[in-house]
């Protein structure tokens, strides 16, 4: 085909025989193409040529959405991979594997009825390890806004967001436990903290100096009594003892000590009966003296009657309480 050239000072003619002569010799007659051809233009013809050409020695390739490319004969088909999605390798002869990288990225979903990585296995809703009945997140967080179903939970610490906790019918509430279905609650084993108190706090049981104390704070009746080490009662200094006694009012009995100058130990006799103070009347009786019990340095105003013999000797000696 050659380059056909009309110049703007050419005449009509020039335009006419030039034209012509480009349509017989360079484009030629759609006539004497093959039989086989059906196309009634040029263009056409060519493409028709090409693909009765490549059927025989070539081929299309397709993609999922319908689109085709002709590879014909001295075209290169390439196949890239794309980076963590797929990779293409070409090897002899006429051979293209596809493949998944050692680490695949999926940047949509992926959608399967089962997934098995190493020994953890998914399917539909559930995770379940194929070598161990147990899961191990390592030192990640497990977070959800859903509930947590299971027969026990182990942990070194379980942490919850929220200022309210409920395990069974326990609830915690920030540092206040207490139960949902009572009053109550019920500890089956030993239990052991720093101190324990009341309601209100009026009393407290610690431990103070390696002595066991209960504490009372309430006003007017505090105390403060120490269980010591040898089983005794220590009542702490300037504490007293209160008894209400049989009727609720304010009259009420209180022992109390002198403050003490030395060691000194009263011991309550093992017998019934009632304690005599100095404030008693008329409560001594004669069963509580003892025989020969009272002697002339107890009488409070002493005289005598003296018996003697003959010679002024004194016989006996007998002593009463003067009027």
């Amino acid at each position: 085909m050659a380059v056909k050239n009309i110049a703007i000072t050419d005449t009509l003619e020039t335009f006419r025989t030039t034209f012509n002569d480009l349509a017989a010799n360079d484009f030629g007659d759609i006539a004497n193409l093959s039989g086989s051809i059906s196309s009634t233009n040029l263009v056409e013809a060519m493409n028709e040529t090409i693909s009765i050409a490549t059927s025989t020695a070539g081929f299309t390739i397709e993609d999922s959405t319908s689109t085709q490319q002709i590879i014909g004969g001295g075209d290169t088909l390439r196949v890239f991979g794309t980076s963590n999605e797929i990779e293409a390798v070409v090897s002899a002869t006429d051979k293209l594997t596809i493949g998944l990288p050692s680490a695949v990225t999926v940047t949509t979903s992926l959608t399967t009825p089962t997934v098995n990585a190493g020994s953890l296995q998914l399917s539909g809703n559930t995770i379940t390890a194929t070598d161990s009945t147990a899961i191990s997140f390592g030192s990640e967080n497990l977070i959800t806004t859903g509930t947590l179903n299971a027969g026990a939970i182990t942990g070194t610490s379980i942490t919850g967001s929220g200022a309210t906790h409920t395990l069974g019918t326990v609830e915690i509430s920030g540092n206040t436990l207490r139960s949902t279905d009572s009053t109550r609650l019920n500890i089956n084993d030993s239990f052991r903290a720093n101190a324990f108190e009341t309601q209100t706090g009026l009393l407290t049981v610690n431990e103070i100096g390696g002595f066991p104390y209960l504490t009372s704070s309430a006003s007017g009746g505090a105390i403060t009594a120490a269980l010591a080490i040898d089983a005794n009662l220590y009542i702490a200094q300037n504490r007293t003892i209160i008894y209400e006694g049989s009727t609720s009012d304010s009259n009420r009995t209180t022992l109390t000590v002198s403050d003490p100058t030395g060691t000194n130990t009263i011991t309550i006799p093992d017998n019934t009966g009632t304690i005599v103070t100095t404030g008693s009347i008329d409560a001594i009786t004669e069963s509580m003296i003892a025989n020969d019990a009272i002697g002339q340095n107890e009488l409070k105003s002493l005289v005598t009657l003296q018996i003697l013999n003959s010679s002024g000797t004194t016989l006996k000696t007998i002593y009463g309480a003067g009027a």
